[in-house]
């Protein structure tokens, strides 16, 4: 097995080779992909944690060569919402919140290059949920809607959710549909508590939206931007156009 790392804040993943493919999603500094297929500039890579295929252009990964295993098991931090800055000796890279990093990683994450990390990190974990929450839901809200984006310079909505989880180092699936196979049914919209994930599906049935609650009632979601709606039994009611938008399917709970 071929392993690579990003080596760039965040790089497109697309559906061919190409500069005009569509980006099927996006991958951070730090994560690990496995090489699959080499061509000239570009190589087709399976994302190891969210298990996702694409095209990646040669030169915005390096070759790694560490212990997967060791990897995989390593104590995780991501980077805090004032984000930071990892620093080697031939490059300087700005690290977008919600970055994970490892502790090898921080060592040493890159073969040919010592980085420092500097800016806070935090213990991915869910101590400060109560505290962390309004400052995520701050911080992502107004981020412009992006197919396959995964920051708040562009996001979408199984993104925002994702990501949000990843602060408290709750690892979720890529898409929407996948992340609504995990967690546990919340069968009454009473029962609600903050951070739940609400899931919608179109006319044939297929679940094509996420959002996260913020109570019984309010929902965070990234449709257009990342906005706060009402939600009831029925869906979101878009209050400035007095319709819903989209039909509920289901509510789960992951933690």
């Amino acid at each position: 097995m071929i392993l690579g790392i990003c080596s760039l804040t965040i790089v497109p993943l697309r559906a061919s080779a190409s500069h005009r493919s569509e980006m099927v999603n996006q991958v951070r500094f730090g994560e690990i992909v496995e090489i699959l297929e080499e061509a000239s500039e570009w190589a087709f890579v399976r994302m190891l944690e969210a298990d996702y295929t694409g095209w990646l252009q040669v030169g915005q990964y390096e070759i790694w060569p560490g212990d997967l295993a060791a990897f995989e098991a390593d104590k995780k931090y991501v980077v805090d919402l004032d984000g930071g800055i990892a620093r080697g000796e031939k490059r300087r890279v700005n690290l977008l919140p919600g970055t994970k990093l490892s502790k090898s990683l921080i060592e040493n994450p890159l073969s040919d290059n010592d980085y420092h990390v500097s800016g806070k990190l935090r213990e991915a974990n869910l101590h400060d949920f109560a505290q962390e929450l309004p400052k995520l839901i701050a911080y992502y809200r107004d981020s412009p809607y992006l197919w396959g984006g995964r920051s708040v310079f562009g996001i979408d909505c199984s993104g925002l959710t994702q990501l949000i989880y990843a602060h408290f180092g709750i690892d979720l699936p890529r898409d929407a549909y996948q992340q609504a196979e995990q967690g546990r049914v919340v069968d009454f919209l009473p029962e609600i508590k903050p951070g739940d994930l609400a899931f919608f599906d179109n006319e044939q049935g297929k679940i094509t939206h996420v959002g996260m609650m913020i109570d019984s009632e309010t929902i965070l979601h990234a449709s257009a931007y990342v906005k706060i709606d009402k939600l009831d039994g029925e869906g979101i009611y878009h209050t400035a156009i007095s319709r819903y938008t989209h039909k509920l399917r289901i509510v789960k709970r992951y933690f």
